[in-house]
């Protein structure tokens, strides 16, 4: 098993020489509430509604 550099992983479990790792986000399994406001609206380009996805302000991003 190869284990990403830049992730964050909780050691659940140390027993003799086997260690059980999480890579869950911390808040992963919490209820989480969120405010927002929106801030401005637009027409979806045909690229986009053709794609059924937004590309934003840069193009697309996949």
């Amino acid at each position: 098993m190869q284990i990403a550099k830049d992730t964050v992983y909780t050691v659940t479990d140390i027993t003799g020489d086997q260690v059980v790792v999480d890579g869950n986000h911390p808040l992963a399994g919490q209820t989480l509430h969120f405010a927002c406001t929106v801030a401005g609206v637009r027409a979806a380009t045909g690229e986009e509604i053709s794609h059924g996805h937004v590309h934003g302000a840069h193009g697309r991003h996949h």
